[in-house]
C-alpha cells in the first residue's frame, strides 16, 4: 500500500470505507448537530496496489469552529488547523481522500462546499451527511456523495464508482 500520487485520485474506482472510519464521523456530527451547528471530519486514505482501491482507514476531526447566522450555518478550518491534519495523514502515511460534513437539512453540496473544501485532492471525495447525522448508517442512502473532477467543481458520484462500507 502507498499514499496517492501527486496525479490524484482521478484512476480510483472503488473507496473502501472502514467501519470505525464512518462511527467516529457520525459521532462528531451527531455531537455537534446536537449543537446546533454543521461539523468537519477528514477522512485519511491509502491507495492498494493490488486491488485499485482507495482504502479510507481513518478519520480525523481538525480544530474548527461552527458559526450559526441568519445566513445559515457554516464551519470554520483555518490554516493552521489543516496544516496540522496534512501533518498528522502524512506521519500515517495517508493522504487526505475525502471531507465528511454535515448539514442541518438535506444532503446536497452548497455553493460554500463547492467554493470552500478542506478535500483538495482532485478525484477525491465530499460526503454531505444530512439532518446532522442523526438517522446514522440507517439513513447512508440519504447521504450525498460527491468527486471532486477539477478546482471547485464537485459532481456527484457516476456509475463507474462505487463506495463500500467495510465492517
Amino acid at each position: 500500500m502507498e499514499m496517492a500520487t501527486a496525479a490524484g485520485l482521478t484512476d480510483i474506482r472503488e473507496f473502501v470505507v472502514a467501519g470505525d472510519v464512518l462511527d467516529h464521523t457520525l459521532q462528531v456530527v451527531q455531537h455537534a448537530g446536537r449543537e446546533g451547528y454543521e461539523a468537519f471530519v477528514l477522512w485519511g486514505g491509502i491507495r492498494s496496489e493490488t486491488t485499485g482501491q482507495l482504502l479510507i482507514v481513518s478519520a480525523y476531526q481538525p480544530r474548527q469552529k461552527g458559526v450559526a447566522s441568519a445566513d445559515g450555518l457554516l464551519v470554520v478550518v483555518d490554516g493552521e488547523a489543516l496544516h496540522r491534519a496534512n501533518e498528522a495523514f502524512y506521519a500515517r502515511g495517508e493522504v487526505i481522500a475525502a471531507q465528511a460534513h454535515s448539514h442541518p437539512t438535506g444532503a446536497f453540496h452548497s455553493d460554500t462546499d463547492d467554493t470552500f473544501p478542506l478535500m483538495t485532492l482532485q478525484g477525491g471525495l465530499s460526503v454531505v451527511i444530512p439532518f446532522f447525522g442523526h438517522g446514522g448508517r440507517d439513513d447512508i442512502d440519504e447521504w450525498a456523495w460527491y468527486r471532486l473532477v477539477d478546482v471547485r467543481v464537485w459532481e456527484p458520484l457516476d456509475d463507474a464508482t462505487r463506495v463500500v462500507i467495510a465492517e
